[in-house]
Order: C-alpha cells, then structure tokens, then sequence
C-alpha cells in the first residue's frame, strides 16, 4: 500500500474530511482491484463514526468536545480505579489534550489497535466504553467501561450492550477480555452479568511503583449464538428492539431461533 495514500488519508480524516477519504479510495480502487484497498475502503466506511443510539443512551466516538469530561473522569481517583489504573497520564495543557482527542477521533481501528466512545445521557456525558489492543487478525480485543458515580443503573448495561453488538456485527470482533483487581468485585460481577465468564488469575501480573506486585483477574466472553441467544431477553429489555440479525460468524440454531422469536411475540 503506498505510504504517499495512506498519509493522505490520514490527512483528510484529521481534518473532518471522511468523505473526500472515501472518494479518493473509491478512484483508486477504479483503477485497479486491490484486496488491501478494499479493506482499507471498509475501514473508512462511515459506520465506524456513526453514533450507536439507544432507548437511553448514545455512543459516540470520543473527541475533542470531550475534553472537559476526560480531564474530570481521569482526575477521579475512584473513576479511574473502577475504569482503568494503568491508564498513561493526560497532557498537561488543554490544547495538547484537544490535538490528542482529535487523532484519537478520526483514527483507523487497525492503527490505534483501540476504539474509544463516550457514553452520553440526556446530552451528558456519562462515560466511555472502549475496545483496546485489538487485534484483526484474532478477532478479539479487550473491554472496558467506566460510568461516573450518580449514573442511573441501566446506562452502563444499555451502553455495553450497545457497544458488544458493534463490535460483533461491525467490527466481527469474535472474543472479548476483560481484566479486575481483586479489590473490585463488583467490576466482575457486572461483568459476569453482561455474559463473561470468570477465567482465572494472573498471579502477580502487574507491578506497581512502590506498590509491589498485583494479581489480575480474567474474564472472557465469546461472541458468538451462545452468547447472543442467552442475552436476547436482557437485550430487548435494554435497547427496546427485536435483535435477530446477528454476525456472520455467529450460528444458532433453528429451534433456538424460533424460540427467541416466541419470547419475543409473547
């Protein structure tokens, strides 16, 4: 792939330029078929952009008009300990922070190896879920959200269960892994609640400064019919629709099918 396009395009992207992004891909693809720019075409699609509505909550991609909201949730100790605490610190002035929010929002999936949205309610910020060392290849990522205290008890189910859906039927993202302290069960639970199942420990995985070593805890979830058939009710319930399209790579059964569609007639 020539470097000369793909600075290009990352160009008109930092700019708020996707569409010309999308015209330049489709005169090059013209001029010849190329496996690598058709899947550089489906990067630049707009659904990657595309806000993730539902009943309560909005997903939009994390961006400069976030600036206030990251600098408050970062500073939070409690926050951050529940969302993320080996997170690299923020830049120190507003404009280095906005630059930062800026690339962060128009970047491609496959170069940052992560996907940031901010979770909104009633025009709000309440959050952020995000998907981070991705990879395409494997077709799994890890997970993490985080809400800030005094959020109502449905934006972050609603908000994941938005956010899993992306990252199957969009992403075609196939395994989820998320990571808790010990000293953060309920991190787990509700994870344990969205459908992960609890893995194991990692036995003095993380090292702190000053701190010694600290175990991880692992969950995983596949996203595939078992997955989308058990959450169906829970689903509906959150986002208020009638979900049976699901991913390429997902099987259910017939009979599963039929049931899921009687539940939801019923």
């Amino acid at each position: 792939m020539p470097k000369e396009l793909i600075s290009h395009l990352r160009e008109l992207r930092q700019q708020g330029q996707l569409a010309q992004a999308q015209q330049l891909l489709t005169r090059a693809a013209a001029e010849r078929a190329d496996p690598q720019l058709a899947h550089l075409a489906w990067q630049h699609e707009d659904f990657w952009w595309r806000a993730l509505q539902g009943p309560r909550v909005l997903l939009r991609r994390r961006g400069p008009a976030d600036a206030e909201l990251v600098r408050r949730c970062f500073t939070e100790a409690d926050f951050m300990r529940r969302f993320n605490r080996m997170a690299a610190p923020l830049p120190a002035s507003d404009a280095a922070l906005h630059a930062m929010l800026q690339r962060e929002q128009w970047a491609l999936a496959e170069e940052t190896r992560a996907l940031h949205w901010t979770i909104e309610q009633g025009g709000m910020g309440r959050g952020f879920v995000s998907v981070v060392d991705i990879s395409s290849s494997h077709r799994r990522g890890e997970f993490l959200i985080g809400v800030l205290p005094g959020t109502g008890p449905w934006v972050a189910p609603e908000a994941a269960h938005l956010a899993l859906e992306f990252m199957a039927t969009r992403m075609q993202l196939e395994r989820l892994t998320a990571y808790f302290y010990p000293d953060n069960p309920q991190a787990l639970r509700l994870a344990l609640k969205l459908g992960f199942a609890h893995e194991g420990v990692l036995r003095g995985y993380l090292r702190a400064p000053g701190a010694g070593r600290s175990d991880l805890v692992v969950a995983g979830l596949l996203l595939d019919g078992d997955f989308f058939a058990r959450t169906a009710r829970i689903r509906r319930r959150l986002l208020g629709c009638d979900h049976t399209h699901y991913p390429a790579h997902v099987n259910i059964g017939a009979e599963t099918l039929a049931s899921l569609a009687g539940d939801i007639r019923a």
